[in-house]
C-alpha cells in the first residue's frame, strides 16, 4: 500500500505548475492589456487638459496633447526600463544568470537605438504644434525660455546622447541618459500640471501640493520599491528557473 501510495503521489499533478502554466499562456493577453491601459490613461490625462485652454500657457497647451503625453510615456517608459535594469545589475548582480549576463547589453542598446528614435519624433510635432498654432512669440518671454530649457535639455540632448551611445557602445552613458530622460517627463508633467497652469495669476492663487501630499508620493514609491526588492529577491526575475529554463525564450 505505501509503495502504491508513493508512486501514486509521484504521477500527481502539481498545482502550483499547472498554475503557473496557466499564467504563462496568460501572458501574452495581459500584456495586450497592460499596454492598452497604460496609453489609454496617457492619453487621456493629457487630453483632460484640452477643456482649460485659457488656463494653460500657450507654449504647453496644444490640442495634440493627448498625443504629446502619450509618446512622452513611451519614452519614459524605454528610459525606466534602461535605468532600473542598470540599478538592477549593480544591486542584484549575484541574482543574474550566464543568459541574462550575455543579453543585458544588446537589450539596453536596442531600447536606447528606440528611445533616440521616439524623442527625435516627439521633438517634431512639438515643433509642429507650436508652428500650426503660430505661437513663436511666445518663445521670447521668460516662459518660452523656460520651454526652451525644457525642449532642448530633456529632449533633445537626450536624444543625441542615446544616438552617441548607441554608436559608441557606451552603455554607462546610455543608462545615466535614462535617468536623465525620466527626470525631463517629471519636469513635463509638472509644467503641464503646475508651473504652466493658472501662469496668468500670482503664485500666492496658484496651487502647490501640500507637505502631506508629497509625502504620500514618496511613500507609495518607497512602497513600490520595496515589493520590487522583494520580488527580485524571492523570484526568477533576473534569472531561469531550474524547472522551466526550456521555456523561456
Amino acid at each position: 500500500m505505501r509503495q502504491g501510495s508513493t508512486i501514486e503521489a509521484k504521477g500527481a499533478p502539481n498545482p502550483w505548475k499547472e498554475l503557473r502554466n496557466l499564467v504563462h499562456r496568460l501572458t501574452l493577453v495581459l500584456t495586450i492589456i497592460g499596454v492598452i491601459l497604460s496609453t489609454l490613461h496617457q492619453s487621456s490625462l493629457g487630453a483632460l487638459f484640452l477643456i482649460a485652454p485659457s488656463k494653460l500657457h500657450p507654449l504647453w497647451y496644444s490640442s495634440y496633447l493627448p498625443i504629446y503625453f502619450f509618446i512622452s510615456a513611451v519614452i519614459a517608459g524605454l528610459s525606466m526600463v534602461l535605468f532600473e535594469g542598470a540599478l538592477c545589475h549593480h544591486f542584484f548582480a549575484s541574482k543574474l544568470d550566464d543568459a541574462h549576463k550575455r543579453e543585458k547589453d544588446e537589450v539596453a542598446l536596442g531600447f536606447a537605438k528606440a528611445a533616440s528614435w521616439v524623442l527625435a519624433g516627439y521633438f517634431a510635432i512639438k515643433i509642429i504644434g507650436i508652428a500650426v498654432d503660430n505661437k513663436w512669440h511666445f518663445l521670447f518671454t521668460g516662459y518660452g525660455l523656460w520651454f526652451l530649457l525644457e525642449l532642448s535639455g530633456f529632449v533633445v540632448l537626450p536624444g543625441l546622447l542615446y544616438a552617441a551611445g548607441v554608436k559608441k557602445r557606451r552603455l554607462r552613458l546610455i543608462r545615466w541618459t535614462g535617468g536623465w530622460t525620466i527626470l525631463g517627463v517629471i519636469l513635463n508633467r509638472l509644467n503641464v500640471c503646475n508651473i504652466a497652469f493658472n501662469w496668468h495669476l500670482p503664485s500666492s492663487e496658484r496651487y502647490f501640493p501640500h507637505w502631506m501630499e508629497i509625502f504620500i508620493t514618496i511613500f507609495l514609491l518607497t512602497c513600490g520599491l520595496i515589493v520590487f526588492r522583494f520580488i527580485v529577491t524571492r523570484m526568477p526575475i533576473l534569472y531561469s528557473h531550474p524547472d522551466y529554463k526550456d521555456t523561456h525564450f
